[in-house]
């Protein structure tokens, strides 16, 4: 199981390098959602959890590192992206238009920035 899960991590950090962002094609945009931050067992890997689909995942290479944290709850509006074909990865790409956090957990965390905009 470990090597599996190395494995994944190590395709995933290769096939970041190799993909910019804006290779993904852009299929849904998500407004509002409320998730929760995950951190996977590599210690910073932060996929994003919708709270209302506990099953899908979200990874996006602008998650602010303030914010990964695990489970920080936060709300984003961004750009789902299709996984191309013959790629694994970790969830489904992100464009992040914005992020945030409550005031209370910026003040529980001491975070400088509640929001981030992209």
């Amino acid at each position: 199981m470990k090597t599996v899960l190395f494995t994944t991590l190590l395709l995933f950090a290769c096939y970041n390098h190799l993909v910019a962002q804006d290779d993904f094609e852009w299929v849904k945009k998500l407004e509002n959602v409320t998730a929760t931050v995950e951190i996977l067992a590599d210690g910073e890997t932060a996929v994003l959890i919708p709270d209302d689909n506990t099953n899908a995942r979200y990874v996006s290479q602008q998650m602010p590192a303030a914010f990964k944290i695990n489970r920080l709850k936060v709300t984003f509006t961004g750009m789902e992206g299709k996984i191309p074909p013959h790629v694994r990865m970790l969830g489904k790409p992100l464009k992040l238009f914005s992020i945030s956090i409550s005031k209370k957990d910026k003040r529980k965390y001491k975070l400088r920035k509640s929001k981030y905009t992209f």
